[in-house]
């Protein structure tokens, strides 16, 4: 209403307003107090709550909530629900059973003062349905909102209609149980953040406290904490250093094998833990389908763990941090645990979805800051919340794609798989990715290739150094003999503080020091395994540097086909979950995996003079060589010792192999030949063999410098030489 439209009456120039004039300027019912929202947004979940036939779940985003903008989107979910008489005499069993999701993209919003209309198109998620309009009703009355009136109307159908009372001012709900091992288990268990505490921070930023439960509120996820279900897991064994991936799989399949309920559900693990074996590890994913329901089937996508002992979090403390330093160890402790979490929701890393300057949770800071494409720095510019197509998924996403234990990790979030992959590139690249491999593998016999970086620049140039997909810096393509191209999916997804790496310029007096190189196992990952057919493959990978993609080459390889009937029944008993994951796991001593372990030693100890047994045997003898351990009552116990010997003996055949090739076979292993020489000089230490291990890297040493491998890895071993 415009006032300046309005005639000033006399009683209002005095400073009295009578109540004739009052009407004239508030033209409202005497009940007009009843239109007031008193209980704030309508936004969040409605349910019809229907006892029996079809259901509805309705999520309606139509208005901002606090640091989160709204999506203005509506969406939901059917359901049905049967009653069964399982056993005569007794009550009846009901069942509600999910049908399917769809969402509507851009809903027309019709305010009025006392409810809301929505219209729209709606788009079904899976499956064929007629083109289908919708209309929603939102009242409010006396400060009580809802039910909201839904009419779906299909073309050509029945219209169906539902009454939904407003559930949750959160569009999701989830439980997270946090078990703690003994070694942390000290204040601050969980992460709290005043938003001001750092003085590098958004000049807009809005102050407030964040913890686990107002960041994924703010994103519209109701969390519960099971704070009075926490475990506390007894790490102090004195032969026990760190977590393996191994062990954490094992911790995995024991608590989700125990696990009550069915999956797909809404419910999370997460386990804070002291140490990663791999130092720089601050976070990880679990994304392996445990045991619950048969080994290897789902669910995924269901835990996560946090390392307290890493250096990000050294200036820890319970309370008040003192000064930026304190502040920033408890927004990265925030960081890991809103980011780790936020994988469980098949939300991938930004620049995996091409979003490489997102200001976003599952965006690296130090990634951002590195790219040139990215204006400032990270948490000089993040608002603290997740981006908005982020938001859309959270919220409105495909269910089964969201919730955990429903559809494996990134589907859907990824490139388009189409030819374009394979496509030849364009323009000048400061970076030579490059994929180095044989040529032909036998069937089963592990696929191991090698990436290399190259420095084209006239200058020297900065990567990370971290290769391995689990990182999340290069993704790795393949295109299958039958024409579909899929995307290697790691097992594990690692949170890691960079690694940086200057490439020196190509005519360096130091030879070899314009590139890096490392060897990537790509046989078994969340797609199980990827060269399970013979004929002819081809794989590309693009590596993430500052927010620019940069394409390797198309390398093609052959997967050879079973010589004889003996070797088909070995490979149907080879493609299975527990040999895939105890190969990937550099071999496991966990119960669950037992079959695949004992299938794989076999192999390795029939076989050992062809490359699958070699290649196997070199694979899993990791495991062999340390101490396993398992949580055995809340007690993280040793239940197999280390056994160095027996690695060593597992690992000879592959060493006699790498020593025969000649010429480019050769060449192609010698990142390999390298990586195992340094781990059986680690076993032959243990068992107080210096001189026989000096032996061996010295061999190793002078094997490679006949190959032509240059002077920066020559100069590493001679370093490892020395310290024997």
């Amino acid at each position: 209403m415009n006032l300046e439209n309005i005639p000033a009456s006399q009683d209002m120039m005095s400073g009295e307003v009578s109540s004739e004039t009052f009407d004239k300027l508030f033209p409202f019912p005497p009940d007009w107090w009843k239109c007031l929202r008193l209980t704030g947004s309508i936004c969040g979940e409605y349910s019809s709550q229907q006892l029996f036939g079809r259901g509805l779940v309705l999520r309606v985003d139509i208005e901002p909530r606090s640091n989160s903008p709204s999506m203005n989107r509506i969406s939901g979910d059917f359901y049905k629900t049967y009653l069964s008489f399982v056993t005569p005499g007794k009550p009846p069993k009901i069942s509600t059973i999910y049908q399917e999701s769809w969402i509507v993209d851009s809903p027309s919003i019709k305010w009025t003062r006392c409810a809301v209309g929505i219209t729209g198109k709606v788009r079904f998620w899976k499956g064929t349905h007629p083109a289908t309009e919708i209309q929603v009703s939102i009242p409010w009355n006396s400060g009580k909102i809802g039910p909201a009136e839904v009419t779906f109307l299909p073309s050509g159908g029945n219209k169906e209609q539902y009454t939904c009372s407003l559930t949750s001012d959160c569009f999701r709900s989830m439980n997270l149980e946090v078990d703690v091992c003994k070694s942390v288990n000290s204040d601050p268990i969980l992460p709290s953040y005043d938003t001001y505490a750092h003085s590098v921070r958004p000049v807009d930023l809005k102050r407030r406290t964040l913890d686990i439960e107002n960041a994924y509120w703010e994103a519209g996820v109701k969390v519960d904490i099971r704070g009075s279900e926490r475990t506390i897991i007894d790490d102090s064994d004195s032969k026990f250093d760190r977590w393996s991936p191994a062990e954490l799989h094992d911790a995995m399949e024991q608590h989700f094998s125990q696990y009550p309920r069915k999956w797909p559900n809404w419910e999370m693990w997460g386990l804070l833990a002291g140490l990663f074996e791999n130092d720089g590890t601050a976070g990880i994913m679990f994304d392996a389908g445990a045991s619950y329901g048969g080994a290897g089937q789902p669910p995924d996508r269901q835990g996560f763990a946090v390392f307290r002992k890493h250096s990000w979090f050294d200036k820890l403390v319970a309370g008040t941090p003192a000064g930026d330093e304190q502040a920033d160890a408890m927004r990265q402790y925030l960081y890991c645990w809103i980011h780790e979490a936020g994988h469980a929701f098949n939300l991938l890393h930004s620049w995996n979805k091409n979003r490489s300057c997102a200001l976003s949770w599952m965006n690296y800071p130090w990634m951002y800051d590195q790219n040139q494409q990215c204006l400032g720095t990270f948490w000089s510019k993040f608002m603290m919340r997740f981006d908005d197509e982020e938001l859309i998924h959270i919220r409105h996403g495909y269910l089964l794609s969201v919730v955990m234990g429903g559809d494996p990790w990134a589907s859907g979030g990824h490139f388009e798989m189409s030819s374009s992959v394979m496509a030849p590139t364009i323009g000048e690249m400061p970076l030579e990715l490059l994929i180095r491999s044989k040529n032909y593998f036998d069937l089963m016999e592990p696929v191991v290739i090698e990436l290399r970086l190259r420095n084209l620049m006239d200058i020297p140039i900065t990567i990370e150094e971290k290769l391995k997909p689990e990182f999340g810096n290069t993704t790795l393509f393949i295109h299958r003999p039958d024409g579909k191209i899929v995307e290697f999916n790691p097992i594990f997804c690692q949170l890691n503080s960079p690694t940086i790496k200057a490439l020196d310029v190509s005519d360096s007096c130091v030879e070899g020091a314009d590139r890096y190189s490392d060897t990537i196992f790509f046989n078994y990952g969340k797609g199980g395994f990827y060269f399970d057919t013979p004929g002819e493959y081809m794989l590309r990978a693009f590596y993430n540097a500052n927010g620019l993609l940069i394409p390797s080459n198309v390398q093609k390889i052959r997967i050879g086909s079973p010589t004889s009937r003996n070797s088909d029944i070995l490979a149907t008993e080879f493609f299975t979950y527990p040999v895939g994951m105890s190969l990937y796991l550099h071999g496991s001593r966990s119960p669950f995996l037992s079959e695949g372990m004992d299938f794989l030693t076999c192999l390795a100890e029939t076989s050992p003079d062809t490359m699958l047994g070699a290649k196997v045997g070199s694979r899993i003898a990791p495991s062999i060589g340390r101490p396993f351990f398992r949580i055995i009552g809340n007690t993280l116990t040793m239940t197999h010792n280390a056994e160095p010997k027996k690695a060593l003996q597992m690992t000879e055949p592959a060493v006699e192999l790498y020593r025969s090739l000649k010429g480019t076979e050769a060449k192609l292993t010698n990142i390999s030949y390298n990586k195992l020489i340094r781990g059986r000089a680690n076993f032959l230490t243990r068992l107080g063999q210096k001189t026989k291990a000096k032996e061996e890297v010295s061999v190793l040493k002078d094997d490679l410098s006949k190959r032509g491998v240059n002077e920066v890895v020559l100069n590493e071993i001679d370093a490892l030489e020395k310290t024997l």
